[in-house]
């Protein structure tokens, strides 16, 4: 049985919007408006979803096995490398939980966003120089769609079916192109948390804090919004393609990536 929907129609009852030309919008219709209930994958794809159900599994299972210890194990989605802003949201979320997982979506990103295989590196590199056993790094396969804050309730349930007891939501989850609310993400999930059945953490963002002079997750210091300077993904993304350091990253992390990879295979 097949059916179609409008872009209009999935721009507003799917994601919200009004704007059809959406980066989410585009990816979701990539493959045409029409679409089926009953439908089975072809036969020539079978091989790759099963590697990806069983890839899937296994990090079902190790992370079950961390919380069926009676361990609080809070998953940290993010599809950026780590400056000083996603360290201090990690050292935020050890003091919530027992274990922090670093938990991307690993699958088809919108451009601009960082190569799989370098942002596993680049987190990697950070918990051996930093972080001890409570940080590990376990990615699970699933597409992106950047649909704000109803996808961001998606991947709370799908932490919650991993075996996670809580989940991180911070600024613009699942967002993109300024399409949404930088704060709506979190308000909803954590509205809806009892339904959900995972406990939100919600953080509006980290900022490098003049007068404490570190990078503290907002509301972690009282000092004024002038002394709170913004740490900016695109603005280190910026830098590394340019082969500039950014002020707010690990030195020893940008050596890595500049020396290790081209630009052109990281993003």
């Amino acid at each position: 049985k097949y059916f179609e929907l409008s872009k209009k129609d999935i721009a507003k009852k799917i994601f919200s919007l009004k704007k059809q030309d959406y980066i989410g919008i585009k990816r979701f219709v990539i493959n045409g408006l029409r679409f089926t209930q009953y439908g089975e994958p072809k036969k020539k794809f079978n091989s790759l979803i099963n590697k990806i159900s069983s890839y899937n599994i296994q990090q079902k299972e190790r992370i079950t096995k961390i919380s069926n210890n009676r361990n609080t194990v809070v998953a940290f989605q993010t599809r950026n490398f780590p400056h000083f802003g996603h360290e201090a949201i990690i050292n935020y979320l050890l003091s919530k939980g027992d274990y922090v997982v670093v938990n991307p979506l690993i699958g088809p990103k919108k451009s601009g966003d960082a190569k799989n295989e370098l942002l596993l590196e680049s987190y990697n590199f950070l918990i051996d120089k930093k972080y001890n056993k409570r940080v590990l790094v376990l990615p699970i396969i699933a597409n992106m769609f950047y649909a704000g804050a109803r996808e961001a309730c998606h991947h709370a349930i799908l932490r919650r079916n991993f075996g996670f007891t809580h989940f991180c939501v911070g600024r613009d989850h699942a967002g993109a192109e300024n399409a949404y609310n930088v704060n709506s993400a979190s308000k909803v999930t954590k509205k809806l948390e009892s339904k959900l059945k995972i406990n939100i953490i919600e953080t509006q963002g980290a900022f490098f804090c003049s007068k404490c002079n570190k990078s503290l997750v907002r509301g972690e210091c009282n000092h004024s919004e002038k002394h709170l300077i913004d740490i900016s993904g695109s603005e280190f993304r910026k830098k590394l393609k340019n082969k500039e350091y950014y002020e707010y990253a690990d030195l020893e992390l940008q050596d890595l990536l500049e020396s290790d990879l081209t630009n052109s295979k990281m993003f």
